[in-house]
């Protein structure tokens, strides 16, 4: 960490509703011997579990987790697209002019959170990625053998210049969907009926 004082983090623990979670947070319980993807989107929607996302005080609540509250709403799947190959390396939150840090993980808030891949370059998201996440030059596996946290300065240090999330969908089901990724992969070879664009052909400076 660099010199500066550090900034205290805000612990936000979100309770589980609406769906079969492990205790762990990383998977839910397929149905009817489907295949369920493990799901950890903690920075903009209500969790399924229990967990932890670091914000900075005096930030809102990226999109809308309420500090502990249960959501009567599962929230819908979502992927993405980005600018270059980012799907190894740790997502973070910044605010719209992408130059504050808003939220960021713990390093035990990163196992079976990886997207998945999925046909034609999309990802299958599993962090809370949308149009201000910014990644780190940490990977996955890097980032969740580090000893503490890192400090904002550090995280942002840390950023690679430009990446960025360049398209983003809704998809016309909910986190916890079995088999959710041969759905999604259905649905893009469509041409995406029925999913609602978040984000579409931005072109970053």
């Amino acid at each position: 960490m660099s010199g500066q004082s550090f900034i205290p983090a805000i612990i936000l623990l979100t309770t589980a509703v609406g769906c079969s979670t492990s205790k762990t947070g990383m998977s839910v319980s397929p149905s009817e011997g489907g295949t369920a993807v493990g799901w950890n989107h903690r920075h903009e929607v209500e969790k399924t579990d229990t967990t932890t996302t670091i914000l900075l005080p005096g930030q809102s609540n990226p999109g809308g987790i309420r500090g502990g509250g249960q959501s009567a709403e599962i929230p819908k799947v979502r992927i993405y697209k980005t600018n270059g190959n980012y799907a190894d390396n740790v997502p973070v939150t910044l605010d719209a002019s992408r130059t504050k840090l808003l939220s960021f993980p713990a390093p035990s808030d990163l196992r079976g959170s990886a997207p998945v891949k999925l046909d034609n370059g999309f990802l299958l998201d599993r962090r809370g990625v949308g149009p201000a996440t910014a990644f780190t030059r940490w990977t996955y596996k890097e980032y969740s053998a580090l000893p503490a946290t890192p400090g904002t300065k550090e995280i942002m240090d840390n950023l690679i210049p430009g990446a960025a999330v360049t398209e983003l969908y809704e998809m016309p089901f909910t986190i916890g969907t079995p088999d959710a990724a041969e759905r999604c992969n259905e649905l893009i070879k469509e041409g995406l009926p029925g999913c609602t664009p978040l984000l579409q052909g931005v072109e970053l400076k």
